[in-house]
C-alpha cells in the first residue's frame, strides 16, 4: 500500500510542471495573437518605448518576459502608411545649383510651357504733337522781278518754329537766292528774313499749314535806282509729311512782296526742306 502511494506521488510531481508549462505557453500565444490583430487593425506602428507586455509564468517563480508586437510576422507584412506629400500636386521646387566655390546660386524661374506673345506696339498715329520745336533746312528757288532787273536764283532756306499750342507756333525764317550775272558781270543775290505766326491746319501724317512773316530784304547788285535793303512780307502755304515722329519732309510755296528802288515788287519762292522735331 505504501509503495503504490509513493509511485502515485512521483508521477504527480513529474506531470504538474509540464502541464503548467503548456498552460502558460497557450496563454502567451493567445495574448500575442490578440495584440498582433489589434496592431494590424491600427496601421501606425506603436513606439518602441511602450511595447505590449505578455506575461509569461514560469515554473518556480521566474521573472516576466516582455513580448514586442513588432516581432510578429503580421506586423512585418502590414503595408506602410503613405505620406501626404505623395498625394500633393504642387510643382516641385527647382534644385539648387552651386558654383565652383560651393556657394549656392539663385534658382532660375521656371519657364512657361506656352509663353504668350508680346503685344505689338501700335504705329505712330500723328494725332498729337509730341515735340514743340521744329527746325527746317532745305533748298529754295526765288523769282525776283523789278523795273530795274529780273532774276531767278537758287539758294538755301532755314526756318525754326516753336508751337505755343497744338495749332499755333511762332516762326522765323531766312531764305537766299543766287542768280546768274547781269549787267557788267554782276551777280544777283537776294536774301530775305522775317518772323511771324504759323498756323497748323491739322496734325496728321500730312500736316498742312500757313504762315505770314514780316521782315527785310537785301538785294545785290547796287543800282542807281535805290538802296540794297528794303521791307518784305512773306505769306504762303506748306505741308509736312511725317516719316517718323522726329523727322518730316516739307514742300512750301510763298508769295514775297518787297519794297525796293522806291517801288513794290511781287515775287515768289518755292522751298523743299527736311524738318527735324525736338
Amino acid at each position: 500500500m505504501k509503495s503504490h502511494l509513493a509511485i502515485s506521488l512521483m508521477l504527480l510531481g513529474t506531470t504538474t510542471p509540464a502541464l503548467a508549462q503548456d498552460s502558460t505557453s497557450e496563454a502567451v500565444a493567445s495574448l500575442s495573437s490578440a495584440s498582433t490583430a489589434a496592431q494590424a487593425a491600427t496601421i501606425p506602428t506603436p513606439s518602441p518605448a511602450t511595447p505590449a507586455l505578455a506575461m509569461s509564468e514560469s515554473n518556480g517563480g521566474e521573472e516576466l518576459t516582455p513580448v514586442r508586437p513588432q516581432d510578429s510576422p503580421l506586423i512585418a507584412l502590414a503595408p506602410r502608411p503613405r505620406s501626404l506629400a505623395a498625394l500633393s500636386f504642387a510643382t516641385p521646387a527647382p534644385a539648387a545649383s552651386f558654383n565652383a566655390s560651393g556657394n549656392s546660386l539663385p534658382a532660375l524661374p521656371a519657364r512657361s510651357a506656352d509663353p504668350s506673345p508680346a503685344t505689338p506696339r501700335p504705329p505712330y498715329g500723328y494725332n498729337e504733337r509730341d515735340y514743340n520745336l521744329e527746325i527746317a533746312l532745305g533748298v529754295s528757288v526765288v523769282r525776283f522781278r523789278s523795273s530795274v532787273y529780273e532774276a531767278t536764283g537758287v539758294g538755301f532756306h532755314s526756318a525754326a518754329a516753336f508751337f505755343l499750342k497744338d495749332w499755333l507756333a511762332v516762326e522765323a525764317a531766312v531764305t537766299s537766292g543766287f542768280a546768274p550775272t547781269i549787267f557788267d558781270d554782276e551777280h544777283v543775290k537776294i536774301l530775305t528774313y522775317g518772323g511771324g505766326p504759323k498756323i497748323s491746319l491739322g496734325h496728321r501724317r500730312i500736316e498742312p499749314w500757313l504762315h505770314v512773316l514780316a521782315g527785310g530784304i537785301h538785294a545785290l547788285p547796287q543800282t542807281a535806282a535805290g538802296g540794297q535793303n528794303g521791307f518784305q512780307v512773306t505769306s504762303g502755304l506748306g505741308a509736312d509729311y511725317g516719316l517718323s515722329p522726329r523727322l518730316s519732309i516739307r514742300l512750301e510755296g510763298d508769295y514775297v512782296g518787297s519794297r525796293l528802288f522806291s517801288q513794290w515788287q511781287n515775287n515768289y519762292q518755292g522751298i523743299a526742306a527736311v524738318v527735324v522735331h525736338f
